[in-house]
């Protein structure tokens, strides 16, 4: 027995190493967990309040978008493709302009950090609601120029931005836990001017074909 004591002395030292070890090993594993739940929180904020911050842009640039196309579609539907000079002139384009966004150009860093399907349709978003207000003024008739630009150029991406938009919004809300906002809006106008464009290009490519 005096023996074993003094063989089980010896390997104190050994002992005591090892379980020192173990206890740094399993205090760095929590440790580890601990800062990776951290860094999960403090990620999942920061994806939080990058969505709701380009959420509220968004439906501001939205109804903006909306009013556009309603009123270009309105030109159209009152003087067709026969429209006069004064139809799209800066007057008017003054008066549908949408405002320069403000909140995506300084997140466009985080827009990665989003869930693919909500970077997605807010990127488009962004870029069809610049493509309409690129085209608007092509749509002043100009008596140097022997061709006109068609409406759709404006109120296709227009349209787009306000309807595609609508399901990234309502990830965001299901995302971030807010209450679902009222996302419809009369965009009836531009949609028959969209329509009645197509048909007047689908009978000249007839006529021609006909020809």
């Amino acid at each position: 027995m005096t023996e074993f004591y003094a063989e089980l002395k010896g390997w104190q030292t050994a002992i005591g190493a090892t379980l020192g070890f173990v206890a740094l090993v399993v205090g760095a594993l929590v440790n580890f967990h601990l800062n990776r739940r951290r860094d999960q929180r403090l990620r999942n904020e920061e994806i939080a309040s990058t969505a709701l911050a380009l959420y509220g842009e968004i439906l501001l640039l939205r109804e903006s978008t909306a009013r556009l196309a309603q009123f270009v579609g309105a030109r159209y539907l009152r003087s067709g493709f026969q429209g006069g000079e004064d139809d799209f002139d800066r007057y008017f384009r003054e008066m549908v302009e949408i405002p320069a966004p403000r909140l995506f150009p300084a997140l466009a860093p985080k827009i990665g950090l989003l869930p693919p399907s909500i970077a997605l349709e807010v990127s488009k978003f962004y870029f069809r609601i610049e493509e309409a207000q690129t085209w608007l003024p092509r749509l002043e008739e100009n008596p140097d120029r022997k061709y006109s630009y068609s409406v759709a150029h404006v109120l296709q991406p227009a349209v787009d931005a306000v309807d595609l938009v609508e399901s990234a919004l309502r990830e965001i809300e299901e995302l971030t836990g807010i209450e679902p906002a009222k996302l419809s809006l009369d965009i009836g106008k531009a949609k028959s001017a969209l329509s009645m464009e197509d048909d007047f290009h689908a009978e000249q490519a007839a006529s021609s074909g006909a020809s």
